[in-house]
Parts: structure tokens; sequence; C-alpha cells
């Protein structure tokens, strides 16, 4: 028995100008010390009259990322994401795409093809620290939707949703 490690989830933000007529997925490798998942599932409580305990149901989630970073500028997602607090970008401007690609997952028969999610999210940048002189940044990337299934191929950079 093993315990899946972090470095087998790869996640890409989409860089490209805001209304940009296709994506450009930047790597969140380097720069990035931490990126947690968080699915915060929302429920429901309701107990009934012929019931000592309540049911409860899942009726939704408030999903989120929070992150920590380093400011290497050179890694394009680091760049993307300290120029959305730097310029204060609201709505449209601060939203885009984020890929999570499972490299445990591969698609069989088509080379450098994971299955992945993604989801539309709102990059909230919540404070630009500074650790004896080296720069960082921290904040959330804030779930804007649902959450599509498909796959990302690594070479192409392009995600394919899941036919349903």
């Amino acid at each position: 028995m093993s315990i899946k490690q972090r470095r087998t989830i790869a996640n890409y933000i989409d860089v490209a100008e805001a209304g940009a007529e296709a994506p450009s997925f930047a790597f969140m490798g380097a720069g990035f010390k931490s990126l947690e998942e968080n699915p915060a599932a929302q429920t429901k409580s309701r107990r009934y009259v012929c019931d000592k305990s309540a049911t409860k149901t899942i009726n939704g989630y408030d999903w989120s990322t929070p992150f920590e970073l380093d400011q290497i500028r050179e890694q394009e997602a680091v760049e993307f994401i300290c120029k959305v607090g730097e310029k204060q970008l609201t709505g449209a401007d601060a939203e885009r795409d984020y890929v999570m690609v499972d490299m445990s997952s591969p698609v069989a028969s088509t080379e450098n093809t994971y299955n992945a999610r993604k989801i539309k999210v709102a990059v909230e940048l919540a404070s630009f620290s500074n650790d004896d002189g080296d720069l960082g940044a921290s904040g959330n990337l804030l779930g804007a939707g649902e959450i599509i299934e498909g796959t990302f191929n690594t070479s192409t950079r392009a995600f394919t949703a899941k036919e349903e």
C-alpha cells in the first residue's frame, strides 16, 4: 500500500489574455510551494418528525485551491497570478480555466495524454509576502462553475472534455 504523491498531479492555468480565441495553459510547478484542493461540500440538514436524528445531504460545493508561491517571475503561471494582484484585475480579467492532470492515470494508446479535470477559477491574490527579502504571494483559486472531466495532453497543452 502506498500513499499517492502530490507530484503525480500536474496543475495548469490559462494565461492567455481574457477573451483570447484559444487558451494558453502554463504549468504551475516551479515557484508554487503549495496548491491544496478544497472541495468544501455544502450540506443541507433536515429532521423529520418521525426521526430522532437529522438527515443530511450534500447539495453543492464551494470549491477552492489555496496557493502559496515564490515570485519566480520567469514562470508564466507565477507572472500571471502576480499581475492579477498588482493590476487589481476583476471580473473576467481575473478568471481563467484551471486544469488538474492526474499523471498517474494515462489514457491508453494516446501518447502524453492523461485523465484530467477542468474548472473555471477566479484568481484571488490575497497578499504579497516578504520572506527575509524573498518575495512571495498567496491567495486562492476560487471555483466558478462545475468541474468538467476530460483528458489533457501535456505536449500540446490541450484539454478535451469527456463526451457524455
